[in-house]
């Protein structure tokens, strides 16, 4: 499957695209720490926004890594193996498309694309190309984990109903404006502001893709709400700052999600993230803080960090670092925290067999298809029903 020849020093090679303001901020160590990966270069379209390539070139510099600003010659380098894909929303689909097509395994910051056409173009260049893809997910969650082998081991009986939550304790909330609805858009063409990003799409993509992931159905029918509770950031974007999905599946399985930000001091860790499975024969609830060290100290308790200009959500790595984010310390999950190491361990896993990675392109498009039914219902007030 595609170009799964190391470099001459043994090692897959790989290309990052986005910089600073990005998830890359992230995804470029984990690759760095793999001994299988090295880091070539980062690079971008001849006419990226401006603005985006001085971020990119920042994430180059403090990786000491080349820019090339010639996305088409990054692609040409022999030792190029990998793409890790973090380009703004609008970009994703026609640079994955051309990343797939030049041999390249796609690794997908989530979500993996703006609209269902967006996510088809990559899905169909990986399937041609046969590439290795994988779209970062909440997949392999100790929690995510043992849900699958609750379901896949018979030990729930027949799924019958499901239901997550991902919210996260980010933002400095209480400032979105009082008595005033928002109308909903069926479709957006811009999803990338500095200030907030619309979160049923941003994060509700991790509930809605642990629910495709998990029941292996298709989804038949979607409802969708969504709102504006806490933030002025949100509003003055036109975009939602919580949302809530019903799913009707194949085999008469019912599913519900919600995805949203909240505020730093709305949870005592990074926010909710929990999943409920109802079989014929059990119920069952997944949490990461189920099992935890809850610690009473003489230290001064957790403060929010003052917001920055450039992220007033804490969304990015280096511009919460440049604002002192302090970490939650009242709880101590006592489970395996180290998934993300095995979600990139996993990817090159799969580089390295020629098969397809966890949450592929084609499984990450199936959630772009029920998101956005998700805004045509919101819109709407109707239930939307998917081909």
């Amino acid at each position: 499957m595609g170009e799964g020849i190391k470099m001459a020093n043994n090692k897959y090679g790989v290309l990052l695209l986005g910089g600073y303001r990005t998830h890359q901020e992230n995804y470029a160590l984990m690759f760095a720490a793999d001994p299988r990966c090295q880091l070539i270069a980062c690079s971008d379209e001849l006419d990226a926004p401006t603005d985006r390539v001085e971020l990119n070139m920042q994430l180059a510099d403090e990786l000491n890594l080349p820019y090339i600003t010639d996305l088409d010659q990054a692609l040409a380098l022999t030792d190029v193996n990998i793409v890790s894909l973090c380009v703004e929303m609008e970009r994703r689909g026609i640079i994955g498309k051309k990343c797939a097509q030049a041999g390249k395994h796609l690794y997908l910051d989530k979500p993996l694309a703006l609209t269902v056409t967006d996510a088809e173009l990559i899905v169909q260049a990986v399937q041609s190309s046969g590439v290795t893809s994988q779209m970062f997910s909440n997949v392999y969650c100790p929690w995510a984990q043992l849900a699958k082998k609750a379901i896949e081991s018979g030990e729930i009986g027949q799924l019958r109903a499901m239901h997550c939550d991902v919210v996260f304790a980010k933002g400095h909330p209480g400032t979105a404006p009082v008595g005033r609805k928002r109308q909903e858009q069926s479709s957006r063409d811009k999803y990338t502001f500095i200030q907030a990003k619309p979160e049923m799409f941003d994060i509700g993509v991790y509930a809605v893709s642990i629910i495709n992931w998990l029941s292996n159905k298709a989804v038949k029918t979607v409802s969708g709400v969504t709102a504006n509770y806490f933030f002025e950031e949100h509003s003055k974007c036109n975009i939602e700052d919580f949302g809530v999905l019903m799913m009707s599946m194949e085999d008469d399985i019912t599913a519900t999600i919600t995805g949203g930000r909240m505020g730093w001091m709305s949870h005592p860790k990074g926010g909710i993230q929990r999943l409920y499975l109802v079989g014929t024969q059990k119920t069952m609830v997944f949490d990461p803080y189920q099992s935890r060290l809850q610690i009473c100290a003489d230290e001064a308790p957790f403060q929010p960090p003052a917001p920055h200009p450039r992220d007033p959500m804490g969304m990015w790595k280096h511009t919460q670092d440049e604002v002192e984010l302090l970490p939650k310390q009242s709880w101590i999950p006592t489970g395996d925290e180290s998934w993300q190491n095995r979600e990139f361990s996993a990817f090159i896993d799969a580089v390295e067999a020629g098969k397809e990675g966890e949450m592929h392109a084609a499984l990450a498009a199936q959630s772009i298809a029920v998101i956005t039914a998700g805004y045509q219902s919101a819109a709407s007030g109707r239930t939307i029903s998917i081909d």
